[in-house]
């Protein structure tokens, strides 16, 4: 996927973004957001276990360390693998992998806001457009009354502007207004695509390479959890009271 978004380019620059695209953006944001928040909850629950678990165990074995007839051994084995696993879940880097999720998910919603930002300016274009061509039929049915030409009524002091005129004054004004709307709106459409193409081409290998490094250093401290040997550490009162 990260290879797939190295070769995308803005050459279709021109092409507004369609309904398809704002609902693909949205649903986007919305996995994403769950995959962070899943992510988080994930990481919390197991060290949250795992510490709950060590914490139980250490005052179980407390109370038994001081005992002279009980045989805490195999409990004492289950601590020390308590506390491995303990150092282990304190080993991964969850806080970069969920920064790393959570910066992708305000890369997405800036793209998420410029596309609402080019729907409202189309609007607005269209809008203008609209009001353009309201303006054009009347000045044209004045025309047809008045004829094309006509100029100033009276003279002097006395004079006043035709409804012709005036009329095809505002209209101008109102052509030069729609084509502004128009040049923003194709200035938006540009503005969207490229910071779609720059913030999934930067926000996807970042947070790949997070996870990645995530993944691995998890499998590494799981593995010495799996292979840990009880005998590799010796339990003492002082560990049980830490």
């Amino acid at each position: 996927m990260v290879q797939q978004l190295e070769y995308l380019n803005n050459s279709l620059s021109t092409n507004p973004t369609s309904n398809v695209h704002r609902q693909a953006a949205l649903q986007l944001e919305i996995e994403v957001d769950r995959w962070y928040s899943a992510f988080c909850s994930l990481v919390k629950s197991q060290r949250d276990y795992v510490y709950s678990l060590t914490g139980w165990l250490r005052l179980s074995l407390f109370q038994s360390y001081h005992d002279p007839y009980n045989k805490a051994h195999q409990n004492s084995d289950i601590y020390s693998l308590c506390e491995e696993w303990q150092l282990a879940i304190d080993r991964i880097p969850d806080k970069v992998a969920s920064e790393g999720i959570k910066t992708l998910l305000t890369v997405i919603h800036a793209v998420v806001v410029q596309q609402a930002e080019e729907q409202k300016q189309k609007k607005r274009s269209e809008s203008a457009f609209k009001e353009l061509e309201k303006k054009a039929e009347e000045l044209r049915s004045l025309e047809s009354k008045y004829g094309p030409y006509s100029g100033a009524e009276g003279y002097g002091d006395m004079s006043r502007k035709s409804p012709v005129s005036d009329k095809r004054a505002k209209v101008e004004a109102l052509r030069c207004r729609a084509d502004e709307e128009k040049s923003k709106y194709e200035k938006s459409i540009g503005v969207t695509r490229a910071m779609t193409l720059n913030n999934l081409q930067t926000g996807f290998p970042n947070v790949f390479q997070a996870m990645t490094g995530f993944a691995s250093v998890c499998m590494e401290a799981f593995e010495s959890v799996y292979n840990f040997k009880s005998s590799d550490r010796i339990l003492d009162s002082k560990r049980l009271l830490t």
